[in-house]
């Protein structure tokens, strides 16, 4: 017999002194009576068992599985044994022989706790399979017959674990008061101290009934009694996190360990523990800065440890509804319709899916069979309007959380999403209203986003005033309403004229709200800090980052204006109901077709993805905007909808957007508008991107995946054929580059020293061992071998402008900085990647320096010109590049630049001044009455060239002038030292006398 472990001798030396004494070897009973070896017997059985269950709980079914099939193998009607076998093979996602077997246990049954404890397993094995309400008929059939008649087996009033089976079986029907009075029975028990289970049991319990932080004391013990036992059990850490994420929603609670360490721990332990990575998914999903894992990995493990997992096929089902990937959504219903089709939740997201697809009968249909037998369950229709919440139908996500909150007025999930839905089409009033109810309704539970929601409605109210303009009303601070009004009025409102017609298409009013704190407009817009934008359209409602922010001088508001507004058209045209890359993608296009400056300029984000095979699919592309790649989704969607439209025109846009608006899923709105499948779409960007990039010369940042791949396929030796032999070669170059990036100087080397004993070094190969010089401080070499790659007709942007930079040095040689080859290097620079787009490390920019040192001002304003092209958001070179063009009288394309710096900073009393002038000297003397008329309104508290820091030094950052402020630290110092330095009566009167010269002229 195989050697016993740990937990078997600890139950032997549990079992009665008698008993132990007599030996403890299975089937020796030569010494004992027949009642004490049939003890002994009892005691090993149940020592096997609770190994079984513990491997079960530490995730090795297997192992579990074979010690009940050697104690089964001994008695096939052990039914404690069966109901062990049957909870593991329902941890296997077995579900058709978990059943099998638990009927058998309960067959076999012939005592309270055996029957019980089938009873239990059978309860979540049918409730898994949509089943509930066949549960208590057999339970109830089931009696213990004790020779005086039947009596119950399970005990609710003092066994948590029963009241906790009933909890479960009634919340699957729907039937949620029932719920409630069992989880207050099972909250009012007193299981022992050092019953880990039973406090498990009861904590839930106390969960369910709204008592959370009994909950959580409940469960602090039960983890402190399972540690004491057999160590710490994955289910009770997972319950903790659970608990911890519905009490706190990642808000920080001193004391409380954070749901996601808590479940990080229980996974340690148990790899596959589904509960775990359910919460776990949830936690990711909702926390976008959570990215250790993305929530699809997650979902993946999920799939690998049970293809078939019921709950995580829901998991994934909703979620692809959320980014409306309705094919994988259907295919995953299918699915669960063969497994569970009668499961509440399998069949509200049917009734998503059919309003989704413009199928109200069907959802109606739904609805009412869903809420014939449960109608206080808030659940299916709370549900339905979330989802419509997620796909920005707000106004159509209304009816269906209102219905939930009447159904259930302390459903705090369904007020908190209806005050978003009402915040998002405009009504803030009612939007304040159903947040106040949800934080009541929630009662102590917290959520970040609800709280920071409220909050920043409340400051809207208090600071913000609202101007209705014909169609369109503006939100904004009054202090900056005047400056802010004569320009974002007349723009917005020619750029909804403008797409009007462009897409036969004119939206209802719209608000535009301008915040001037980004974070602000971050949780307005998406209930956290920090969301990597600008401006944020939800369809009749648009958040926008003003001018005056952190950012200040940095970005152009007028390309974040246009860019929203032809969402506003975009969500107008279809209903809100297109994939959000479509409008995305849309209007990223736009604002490179109304003005080039506006680019993303992510093309070396682009070459990356490119070389390493990690462009998105357009299947995947609406999920991107959910993670880490969501700039990188903006740029790509906006560089599908140019593909379409270079190739087909513009037209079949719309065609595709009123697709999406009838209903058609990805696959149907291709093939109705373009004849094809994503599939070939992703095909035929491939052969986009590679034209895109073909004539960008710098090394990728080759990914982890790419260089594994290679590494595994490429051989030592190189193959026979020129070309072949190329191939090989590259190959290895990418090796060695990835593995240097990635920080294995060793595998680079190693790849490296391949290539030379092969005598095949291509070019890049030089570029890496310079730069690998370079990081040695040997700067002689690396300049010898950049040098030498260049000779070659090696062209790579980094390695141009690190040469350059040592010409400019004079490093890597004996004499002075030389001009004439850092000119030459850096104008090749510009040649392999025009408009980089890192302002260090760009080559228009280092050329601007070269020439400043050699009184070259000509040369360098043309340079920084050319930068700006690239930049849409540099004020100050604009600046500088205006004056430069009036000194030499240049006046319109001066006056241009000073258009595009106003769409970057406003709030500038001298631009307008110097632009004014500029206006007059063209004779455009409206647009230059404009202008004096805006220097004579920009308060000089928010100008930085007037006003002074009068506050103690230590407010400043080290280095700032007190009389000359960075734009962007503005609005962040305390405006009690901030002394403002207005307009002397004589400035004033000369700009009225100007501004009225200029009107008149007009005239």
């Amino acid at each position: 017999m195989k050697p016993q472990p740990f937990a078997l001798v600890l139950a032997l030396l549990l079992v009665p002194s008698d008993a132990a004494h007599a030996g403890t070897v299975r089937g020796s009973n030569a010494f004992r009576t027949t009642g004490q070896a049939d003890q002994d017997e009892k005691a090993l059985v149940a020592a096997e068992r609770a190994e079984a269950d513990l491997l079960r709980r530490r995730g090795d079914l297997v192992g579990a599985l074979a010690i009940t099939d050697e104690l089964l193998d001994d008695d096939e009607e052990d039914a404690l044994t069966l109901a062990v076998r049957a909870r593991i093979r329902f941890d296997r996602g077995e579900l058709e022989r978990a059943e099998k077997t638990v009927l058998e246990a309960l067959a076999a049954a012939r005592d309270a706790e055996s029957r019980a404890a089938a009873g239990r397993v059978l309860a979540d094995v049918l409730v898994r399979l949509g089943r509930a309400p066949e549960v208590l008929p057999l339970l109830e059939a089931v009696q213990f017959e004790d020779g005086k008649g039947g009596k119950p087996f399970l005990s609710p009033d003092t066994d948590p674990r029963d009241a906790w089976m009933l909890v479960t079986l009634k919340d699957a029907v729907g039937d949620r008061a029932a719920a409630e009075q069992f989880a207050r029975t099972g909250a009012g028990t007193n299981p022992a101290e050092d019953d880990w289970r039973g406090l498990l049991a009861k904590a839930r319990c106390q969960r369910r009934a709204g008592l959370l932080a009994a909950a959580s004391q409940g469960l602090v013990q039960a983890d402190q009694a399972a540690r004491k036992a057999e160590g710490t059990e994955p289910d009770v850490l997972v319950e903790l996190a659970s608990l911890y994420f519905e009490s706190e929603r990642e808000i920080e609670a001193p004391g409380k360990r954070s749901a996601g360490n808590l479940l990080r721990e229980a996974l340690e332990i148990h790899g596959t523990h589904e509960d775990g990575l359910l919460v776990q998914f949830d936690l990711h999903r909702f926390n976008r800065r959570r990215v250790s894992k993305s929530p699809d990995e997650i979902l993946g493990e999920i799939y690998a440890a049970n293809p078939d997992s019921i709950r995580g096929l829901v998991a994934g089902a909703s979620a692809d509804l959320d980014d409306g990937k309705l094919v994988s959504v259907r295919a995953k219903l299918q699915r669960l319709d063969d497994l569970a089709p009668k499961r509440r939740d399998v069949r509200t997201l049917h009734a998503a899916l059919s309003w989704v697809e413009h199928d109200r009968e069907t959802t109606a249909s739904l609805l009412e069979d869903l809420l014939k037998n449960a109608p206080l369950d808030p659940i299916p229709e709370r549900t339905i309007g979330m989802h419509l919440s997620e796909l920005y139908r707000f106004a159509e996500s209304l009816d269906f959380l209102m219905a939930a909150v009447q159904r259930d007025p302390l459903d705090y999930e369904g007020w908190t999403a209806l005050g978003e839905s009402l915040a998002n089409t405009g009504d803030e009033d009612g939007a304040r209203e159903a947040l106040a109810k949800a934080e009541e309704a929630a009662r102590g539970r917290r959520d970040a986003f609800r709280s920071n929601l409220t909050l920043v409605l409340e400051r809207m109210q208090r600071s913000h005033r609202t101007e209705s303009k014909g169609a369109l009303s503006f939100s904004w601070q009054p202090d900056a309403a005047e400056v802010l009004g004569t320009y974002l009025v007349p723009y917005y409102t020619q750029a909804r004229e403008e797409l009007a017609k462009r897409y036969g298409f004119t939206p209802g009013p719209t608000t535009i709200a301008v915040f001037r704190k980004h974070e602000d407009f971050s949780v307005r817009s998406v209930g956290f800090a920090g969301f990597p934008a600008l401006g944020v359209c939800f369809g009749p409602v648009v958040t926008a980052v003003s001018p005056l922010s952190r950012l200040r001088g940095s970005f152009s508001w007028a390309r974040t204006g246009f860019h929203e507004f032809s969402h506003v058209i975009h969500l107008g045209l279809s209903n809100n109901r297109c994939p959000r890359w479509i409008t995305e993608g849309l209007a990223t296009w736009e604002e490179v077709e109304r003005n080039p400056t506006w680019t993303r300029n992510m093309r070396r984000d682009l070459v990356d993805a490119f070389a390493s095979d990690d462009l998105i699919p357009l299947r995947e592309l609406n999920r991107a905007f959910r993670g880490p790649r969501i700039l990188f989704g903006y740029y790509q969607g906006g560089l599908l909808c140019e593909m379409l439209i270079d190739e087909h025109g513009f037209p079949p846009m719309i065609k595709l957007l009123r697709a999406f608006d009838l209903g058609a899923d990805l696959d149907q709105a291709f093939k109705s508008v373009f004849d094809t499948t994503p599939e070939q779409v992703d095909a035929d960007f491939h052969e986009f991107v590679k034209k895109k990039v073909e004539n960008l010369h710098i090394e990728p940042r080759w990914s982890l995946s790419r260089v594994r791949r290679l590494q595994l396929r490429t051989p030592a030796e190189p193959p026979e054929g020129a070309t072949a032999r190329e191939s090989w070669a590259e190959d290895w170059a990418t090796i060695a580059y990835g593995s240097w990036q990635q920080g294995r100087r060793i595998d680079a080397e190693s790849a490296l020293q391949t290539l030379k004993n092969a005598g095949a070094e291509p070019v890049r190969a030089l570029f890496l061992k310079a730069e690998m010089a370079g990081s040695r401080s040997d700067l002689l070499r690396a300049k010898r071998l950049w040098e030498e790659a260049i000779a070659r007709g090696g062209r790579d942007y980094r390695a141009l402008i690190a040469l350059g930079q040592l010409y400019l040095a004079g490093s890597g040689s004996d004499g002075p900085a030389d001009f004439e080859k850092a000119e030459a290097t850096l104008l090749m620079a510009v040649e392999a990647f025009p408009g980089f787009d890192d302002g260090a490390r760009s080559a228009e920019r280092m050329l601007v320096d070269l020439y400043r040192l050699q009184d070259k001002g000509d040369e360098a304003m043309r340079w920084l010109e050319e930068w700006t092209r690239w930049n849409a958001g540099e004020y100050d070179a604009r600046i500088e590049v205006a004056e430069w063009h009036v000194e030499n009288g240049r006046d319109a394309r001066a006056a241009e630049l000073y258009a595009e710096a106003n769409e970057v900073d406003m709030f500038r009393r001298d631009l307008h001044i110097d632009w004014a002038k500029t206006l007059e000297r063209l004779g455009r003397f409206s647009e230059a009455a404009r202008e004096y008329g805006v220097a004579l309104a920009v308060p000089s508290k928010l100008d930085p060239a007037h006003v002074v820091f009068t506050g103690p030094a230590d407010q400043l950052p080290q280095g700032v002038d007190p009389e000359n402020l960075p734009a962007s630290l503005l609005g962040d110092l305390p405006q009690e030292f901030l002394e403002p330095v207005p307009l002397s009566e004589e400035e004033r009167a000369e700009l009225v006398s100007l501004k009225a010269a200029c009107e008149a002229k007009a005239q």
